[in-house]
């Protein structure tokens, strides 16, 4: 290539300058695309991420219900348990019940014993009544202990009590005979029930009237 001394300093120069300048502006322009796309890759993750968190908060969310459905569900279920298995309590001791009442009525009459009065307080049943025949007493003592002696529930009557009706010391063997029977009655609710003392006697007329 020829020497040319026009190009000499001036042009040289001035070419130098113009060549540093874009190539200046080209880095400037490379770099700051560079920094663009850099910083589109970093916001496109983070956007990724914030999705990811989303559906992670999501099922989690989904779980704690599908948890909570569940704890309520079983709780309900335990409460149903419960509630059948007082229900079918509630069942044997209504029939346990109905046994009693019916001895009771049977044991009511002209040739057995009278009835004054039945309570039950702090799971123990207490029969008051009278009787003439001392051995008739405890025929019917063992009759009325027969639809309450299961061995599950350990229940019998039992004379606490026997004093003559008429409170003399040189009464008649003869003479009318005040006892208290109890046995024990395991109760699946608390409370009293006792019935009218007095003439009523447990309605034990209807008994009475048995031929």
């Amino acid at each position: 290539m020829a020497f040319n001394l026009l190009q000499y300093p001036a042009l040289a120069s001035q070419r130098r300058r113009f060549h540093r300048r874009w190539t200046s502006l080209a880095g400037l322009v490379v770099g700051g695309l560079t920094a663009l796309w850099w910083m589109a890759g970093v916001q496109e993750q983070r956007l990724h991420l914030e999705q990811e968190r989303a559906l992670l908060q999501s099922r989690l969310k989904q779980v704690q219900t599908q948890l909570a459905t569940d704890k309520a569900l079983h709780a309900q279920h335990t409460t149903w348990q419960q509630q059948a298995a007082h229900v079918q309590a509630l069942k044997v001791e209504l029939q346990t019940w109905e046994d009693l009442h019916q001895a009771l009525l049977q044991e009511a009459g002209p040739d057995s014993v009278q009835l004054l009065r039945f309570q039950l307080e702090s799971q123990t049943l207490e029969l008051h009544g009278q009787a003439i025949n001392l051995q008739r007493m405890a025929q019917a003592q063992e009759r009325l202990s027969v639809p309450l002696a299961d061995p599950a529930r350990d229940t019998a009557w039992t004379l606490v009590s026997l004093l003559n009706a008429a409170g003399a010391d040189n009464a008649a063997p003869s003479a009318t005979q005040e006892f208290v029977w109890q046995a024990h009655w395991p109760q699946l609710g608390a409370g009293r029930v006792a019935a009218v003392p007095g003439r009523d006697r447990l309605k034990a007329e209807s008994g009475r009237q048995r031929p």
